[in-house]
């Protein structure tokens, strides 16, 4: 007996170690994984299909980089080899991940009699994959696919040949390199911002001089908007091409507007660059690329009412009436329980019939009287925007947020060419924004689904008249208020001394109060909005406040619905706060 005593202690001893042995090595962390990619570029876009029939000849791009949000562009090469003109319809069909078949993209044009042209598609990040069908009278063309790949490096947009790139950057092609680069012909590249707006960094290969000039004010928008764009090799007129800069030091990236700029000085030094602007984006302590943020509505499995990442909706009430709407449905059950008894009792089965049925009609009546008296029909915003005017150049920058909450989805409406609507870049529930790009960017739909709160990020470049007057008046400062918008509050720098702007209303005028000397630039950080807003237009304001004001220079706090394209739609506006930097009119 002993002796099995024993054999059993030495057993479980054995089995004892054995577990600690798994306990250490389990409590010892893996190695990292080591990254394995070169320092070099590998281009990611598959051969194009092509088609014919009778005299058209149909190309598409089927495999293509996917940026982290926005838009990829889909190019369709149309070549037209008769003697007479054609009209194409061109319609991208996606499949998301709630509705099925979504005709994300739809463009007509026209190709000329022996002519070749390529018509740009943009196609929203959620439709991962699709269809392409180009549809002309009297021919019958196949079905093209198309597929959007998440590439292991960071993806890389060039306006230029391979051989343009490679020669002034430097960097080899491999087989997995920590860029992933895709080509475009700077003569057919796409003349919309909404194709640019999504890349976090774009670089023009050759001679910027040659690029037709949509395509450059383009490229141009993209920067001011937020972008970074590089130039390989920079024109000697840099300046008049790139107006909003402030210094041309070159190799250095250089803010412009709300984005940057890369000047490179010899491929060396534009080579370390760009892998260095790919190591900040994978480290976790850079900001995300783009330069609006708008929250992801909550999951539809989730019981919290916040919405992704934390963030409290922009646009209060947009959660049912839960509590009322129980206060009903306990009324009803009153009235058709107990109520219905005793009617039953006293008046008979045949009342009963009579009252459940009404009693049922009036609790829906309710309901939708709620809705209507409460919520209404119109659409309900809150919108947000920073801009940077260009007073020179009679334009606005202009970078927006909105939430919106409906109880029916608004009508179609037009976006410029210059500007463009932007999604959570994690919002995988919702549909794909569909649009019709024959005349610029139409809205179709996918915007807002009925009863469902959406926040939507808007860039934009456009004209503007707005100006802020300044004149001088016996040692003080009369302010004209022709910003186009209510004045809240702002401040302007102004004879090597600080003003604080009156409040006034569009058009109205007034006098600026003269600050102490020793207030320094931090001053305006008041200015600054509330934490949710924030992050989610950061680092466009960053920009805003980090750089210093000028003589002359101004940041004011306005109201009102906001300068971009959005303020055609018809809303009803909770709050409208908009922040704009510019030069005054004036001394």
């Amino acid at each position: 007996m002993r002796e099995w005593r024993a054999l059993l202690l030495v057993l479980g001893l054995c089995a004892g170690v054995a577990r600690a042995n798994v306990v250490i090595e389990e409590a010892v962390p893996a190695p990292a994984e080591a990254d394995t990619r070169l320092p070099g570029y590998t281009e990611l876009s598959g051969a194009p299909e092509s088609a014919s029939d009778g005299e058209l000849r149909v190309s598409v791009a089927t495999t293509l980089p996917r940026p982290r949000r926005g838009y990829f562009p889909l190019e369709v090469e149309l070549h037209n080899t008769g003697s007479t003109p054609r009209v194409v319809d061109i319609a991208v069909t996606a499949t998301a991940t709630e509705v099925r078949r979504v005709e994300v993209s739809r463009r007509r044009v026209e190709v000329g009699a022996r002519q070749k042209l390529s018509a740009w598609m943009p196609v929203p990040v959620l439709a991962r994959h699709g269809l392409v069908r180009v549809e002309s009278p009297g021919l019958n063309l196949r079905v093209f696919s198309f597929y959007a790949t998440d590439s292991s490096g960071h993806t890389v947009l060039v306006l230029g040949t391979e051989k343009a790139f490679a020669e002034g950057s430097h960097l080899p092609r491999v087989e997995d390199g920590k860029l992933t680069v895709r080509f475009l012909s700077p003569e057919n590249a796409p003349r919309e911002l909404a194709a640019y707006v999504g890349h976090s960094r774009i670089v023009v290969a050759g001679d910027v001089t040659a690029l037709p000039a949509d395509v450059w004010s383009a490229l141009e928008a993209y920067a001011a908007s937020g972008g970074l764009l590089t130039l390989l090799h920079p024109p000697r007129d840099v300046e008049q091409r790139l107006p909003l800069l402030t210094r041309s030091n070159p190799g250095d990236v250089l803010p412009y507007g709300f984005g940057q700029v890369r000047l490179c000085d010899g491929a060396e030094g534009c080579a370390s660059g760009l892998l260095a602007d790919a190591a900040a984006l994978e480290s976790n302590e850079a900001p995300r690329p783009g330069p609006v943020h708008p929250a992801p509505p909550p999951s539809r499995w989730g019981q919290q009412p916040a919405l992704g990442a934390g963030l409290s909706p922009l646009l209060p009430g947009v959660q049912a009436p839960v509590g009322r709407f129980l206060g009903l449905i306990t009324l009803f059950v009153l009235a058709v329980g107990p109520g219905g008894l005793l009617l039953a009792r006293r008046k008979g089965p045949v009342a009963l019939l009579i009252a459940v049925p009404s009693v049922a009609l009036v609790t829906c009546l309710a309901f939708v009287g709620w809705s209507l008296l409460v919520e209404g029909l119109t659409l309900h915003a809150a919108r947000y925007s920073v801009t940077w005017l260009d007073r020179e150049r009679d334009r606005a920058v202009t970078v927006g947020l909105g939430g919106y909450y409906a109880n029916l989805e608004p009508e179609p409406f037009q976006v410029p060419a210059l500007s463009a609507l932007l999604s959570s870049d994690s919002d995988w529930e919702s549909r794909p924004l569909e649009a019709d790009w024959t005349r610029g960017m139409v809205v179709t739909g996918g915007f807002l689904s009925a009863r469902t709160y959406q926040e939507w990020g808007e860039v934009a470049v456009a004209p503007s008249r707005a100006r802020l007057g300044v004149s001088a008046e016996g040692g003080q400062l009369r302010i004209r208020n022709a910003l186009g918008a209510p004045l809240v509050e702002g401040y302007v720098r102004s004879g090597d001394g600080w003003w604080k702007l009156p409040a006034l209303a569009e058009g109205a005028e007034g006098l600026a109060t003269r600050l102490p000397g020793d207030i320094s630039d931090s001053a305006i950080d008041a200015l600054r909005p509330d934490e949710a807003v924030g992050r989610r237009l950061y680092p466009v304001l960053g920009r805003l406040f980090q750089e210093p004001l000028p003589e002359g220079g101004f940041l004011a706090k306005l109201e009102g619905p906001g300068w971009t394209f959005s303020e055609a739609i018809p809303v009803r506006l909770h709050e409208g706060v908009h922040l704009v930097r510019g030069r005054v009119d004036g001394p």
